[in-house]
């Protein structure tokens, strides 16, 4: 049973756009997860070590040159985590993404997700249009749409 969406499906569609467009222009592949509650399978485990399974059972952790980032959100708890793959790390260390991390918390703590999350992607794009361009062959891995369970 999912609760009430926390994006309209226009929302949804905008932000998978706007991943597309971004990862035109870098060599990232991104996926947004808005999960509502934990799989009973999961009832111990903390946010990130529901996260880093979705990051797994998605692929990212495949990517070519380790280039996948995870934005999970797990409404129920409040919580999020921005999980990136080694290629992603090496440019962008963990201390950017308590940044993004920070601007995503305000965001969220007034509900305002579709706002935090096209913020934090722009900001992210940007970054990685410098850090990590587009190199000539750069196949879209993943899919890019923002799936809400």
């Amino acid at each position: 049973m999912i609760q009430h969406r926390i994006l309209s499906k226009q929302e949804l569609h905008q932000l998978s756009s706007q991943i597309s467009e971004i990862e035109k222009k870098t060599s990232a592949e991104i996926r947004v997860v808005v999960r509502h509650r934990k799989h009973w399978s999961e009832r111990k485990l903390t946010p990130r070590q529901v996260a880093h399974r979705e990051f797994v059972s998605l692929g990212m952790a495949k990517t070519e040159g380790g280039m996948g980032i995870l934005v999970f959100i797990l409404v129920s708890e409040r919580q999020f985590e921005l999980l990136a793959d080694s290629g992603i790390l090496k440019v962008l260390p963990n201390e950017y993404w308590a940044g993004i991390a920070g601007k995503l918390s305000e965001h969220f703590s007034k509900q305002n997700f579709y706002h935090g999350l096209r913020m934090s992607l722009q900001e992210i794009g940007e970054i990685l249009e410098q850090k990590l361009p587009q190199t000539g062959k750069n196949p879209d891995e993943l899919p890019n749409d923002i799936i809400e369970e």
